[in-house]
């Protein structure tokens, strides 16, 4: 008992350090302002009072999920050479412009795509450059902690996002809801700018300036253990953005629930999956991120596979709340492993590949759930989804294996920074 209140002790000191902060509230306040928008506004206030179609929201992730990919590797090679600060600053701004363009949706419900494009335009910009300030802030063995914080504030952006939505009547008004999302973007955008640049910045755009051409990065991105993990990110991505886009649906047509019903419904899952993510990031700093992500996306896979069939309130609480307890664990391991393996040339640009393909996952899954719910139901989709989750678990073993491998040859692979974290052979980060 003494060494589990030990090990929270010290996620506990670094989730409060004033290191983590700025990065915990530019997550906090932009991932509330995108579920508040996907989740609810795109998904109950503008159909219901502008039309558009049960299918719009799912394109409309589509499309954040496609222009996100589509700028990623620019987004990292930008900050690579003006600076992660200023490409923070830059994807706000992007954030806030297509968070706007959302208004016009009031009128012309399919306006709602580009302004999801220009939406995923800021995201691919942003998140690079946020991860790759904390990569040189936060050393390997820190590194699933921050993340797991980092996690955890996803999750109650998650709770203010959807909470908002549980608290506003059922006939609030599309744009005042818009105008609200737009308002906790430019309060991250202001924050942002009062941050002041680090030691951290310089000593990361010095290097990255001095990098050779794309070719050589495309080079280093292509090795295995990158490649395995580009796998999990595709796979857990993409169901994840299936699942997203028949949220409401699955409240509706397979629970039979109100959406306020379905929240409560699966608030207790929301909770154990929040502790899970403080646990995987403790235990992945101390054990390795390939056990967590094979064992965690292989238990969410089946409880997602039981949710597309069982009813009964009292199980699907169960079932979720261990659905839950899979991803928590799994998912701190996730960016933790990507910082870990984006320490060679172009630091940005390689963290933007892994990005790339989370767009991809967000591109691709949001329009698989969209089209097979039209054609066999949502219960199909969440079938979909579990299959997904559970192909990232033996790419995660893959990962291990390869990384494994390549640890044995570390002088032939300058890049080994991240090895024994991942392996879990090291516990000083040396």
């Amino acid at each position: 008992m003494r060494a589990l209140l030990n090990l929270v002790s010290d996620w506990l000191r670094l989730a409060r350090s004033s290191r983590a902060r700025p990065f915990l509230l530019v997550t906090l306040l932009v991932d509330s302002g995108f579920v508040f928008v996907f989740l609810v506004a795109l998904q109950s206030y503008l159909p219901e009072q502008h039309g558009g179609g049960a299918s719009l929201p799912g394109y409309a992730l589509a499309a954040y999920g496609a222009a996100k990919l589509a700028a990623q590797l620019f987004g990292g090679r930008l900050s690579d050479w003006v600076g992660p600060r200023r490409g923070l600053l830059a994807g706000l701004a992007l954030v806030v412009f297509g968070q706007g363009c959302f208004f016009a949706a009031a009128v012309a419900p399919e306006i709602a795509l580009p302004a999801a494009a220009v939406y995923g335009l800021g995201a691919a910009v942003l998140w690079p450059a946020v991860y790759a300030l904390a990569s040189t802030t936060f050393a390997p063995t820190e590194r699933a902690k921050l993340t797991s914080a980092m996690t955890l504030t996803t999750g109650v952006a998650l709770a203010v996002g959807l909470g908002m939505g549980l608290l506003l009547p059922a006939g609030f008004p599309y744009t005042a809801a818009m105008a609200l999302a737009l308002a906790v973007v430019v309060v991250a955008l202001v924050s942002a700018a009062l941050m002041r640049p680090g030691a951290e910045e310089q000593a990361l755009t010095g290097p990255a300036r001095a990098v050779g051409g794309l070719r050589d990065v495309v080079r280093s991105a292509l090795k295995p253990q990158r490649l395995a993990f580009a796998a999990v990110m595709l796979l857990q991505t993409s169901a994840v953005g299936a699942l997203l886009a028949v949220f409401r649906a699955y409240g509706r047509d397979v629970l039979d629930l109100s959406f306020r019903e379905e929240l409560l419904l699966l608030a207790p899952a929301a909770v154990m999956g929040g502790g899970a993510v403080v646990a995987g990031g403790v235990l992945a700093d101390r054990v390795g991120r390939g056990p967590l992500l094979a064992s965690g996306f292989l238990i969410t896979g089946a409880a997602v596979w039981f949710l597309s069939s069982i009813t009964n309130p009292g199980v699907v609480v169960l079932v979720a709340a261990a659905g839950g307890i899979g991803y928590g664990l799994a998912l701190p391991s996730v960016a933790a492993t990507a910082m870990d393996l984006s320490h060679a040339l172009g630091r940005v640009t390689l963290l933007a590949w892994f990005m790339a393909i989370e767009g991809l996952g967000h591109a691709v899954g949001p329009a698989l759930g969209a089209w097979v719910s039209g054609i066999d139901g949502t219960a199909a989709v969440l079938r979909v989804a579990a299959v997904l989750f559970a192909g990232a678990a033996p790419a995660a073993v893959v990962l291990l294996v390869s990384t494994r491998l390549s640890s044995r040859n570390a002088a032939a692979d300058a890049s080994g920074e991240g090895q024994p974290v991942l392996l879990g052979l090291a516990q000083d980060g040396s």
